[in-house]
């Protein structure tokens, strides 16, 4: 007999993008890459993406396993490393915003995306008081239609390793619509840990390297952590670069 539930954690599992998932009674891997204990079945939600819609309401900043007031170093260390010159990025899954902040900070133009209302009320409240200017939209982030070959940075900080599967190809598209030639892509995921039994499963390094396809040069996939006041994570760093190509028009701002 199956028994279905539906699963609502704050905890590091919260990581979990609003999930469809199918799990017999076995380990085996999810769909969206999560890797639960045998037993444990996630009914789909009934409104897409409506746990993330709900995540940020009524919580302060620090109460997020994945908040930190300070953005992280391999930011600012891969901007430095690649020479990458202030101009138009993209931030996917912002968040609190705090990454589109310390880009703003560094004269960066950025067009920051989430699909939670509470997520971009807090992003934009630490945006006024820092004193930048982003452009901050609720959105599905996987329907976001931006204008080709117009931003110079894609950053992604934990978005990614949400996903399932069958999703990432989306992503690419995404991510490679909206490069310019030549432009950079930042994206920090979760590493895969066989023992971790909550939150997304992450990724080995061979299959982050394979989620992006010929449209792009991997620059580097590095081993590094995410810290957060209740968790810590191994993870891979991807740093590729958009290779010119025809683009299709069909997109827009």
């Amino acid at each position: 007999m199956t028994i279905v539930t539906k699963l609502l954690i704050l905890g590091s599992s919260s990581f979990l993008r609003a999930p469809t998932l199918t799990l017999t009674l076995s380990n085996e891997r999810l769909p969206n890459g999560s890797n639960y204990n045998a037993r444990t079945i996630v009914e789909t939600l009934s409104e897409s993406y409506g746990w993330w819609k709900e995540a940020y309401e009524g919580v302060r900043p620090e109460d997020l396993p994945w908040f930190s007031p300070k953005p992280d170093p391999d930011l600012s260390a891969s901007l430095e490393r690649f020479g990458a010159k202030p101009g138009l990025a993209l931030d996917l899954g912002s968040g609190p915003g705090i990454h589109a902040i310390a880009l703003a900070k560094r004269g960066w133009k950025v067009v920051a995306l989430d699909i939670s209302p509470g997520a971009i009320r807090m992003a934009s409240q630490f945006a006024e008081e820092a004193d930048v200017e982003i452009d901050f939209r609720n959105v599905d982030v996987l329907s976001f239609q931006p204008r080709p070959s117009s931003f110079d940075l894609v950053h992604d900080r934990g978005f990614l390793h949400t996903l399932e599967s069958r999703e990432w190809k989306k992503w690419t598209d995404l991510v490679a619509t909206a490069l310019k030639p030549d432009g950079l892509l930042f994206a920090k995921e979760f590493a895969y840990n066989p023992n971790r039994s909550e939150g997304p499963r992450g990724f080995t390094k061979l299959e982050l390297e394979n989620v992006l396809d010929n449209r792009f040069t991997i620059e580097t996939i590095q081993e590094g952590r995410f810290s957060g006041p209740s968790f810590a994570h191994s993870t891979f760093l991807l740093i590729a670069r958009r290779k010119p190509d025809r683009i299709s028009k069909s997109f827009h701002v």
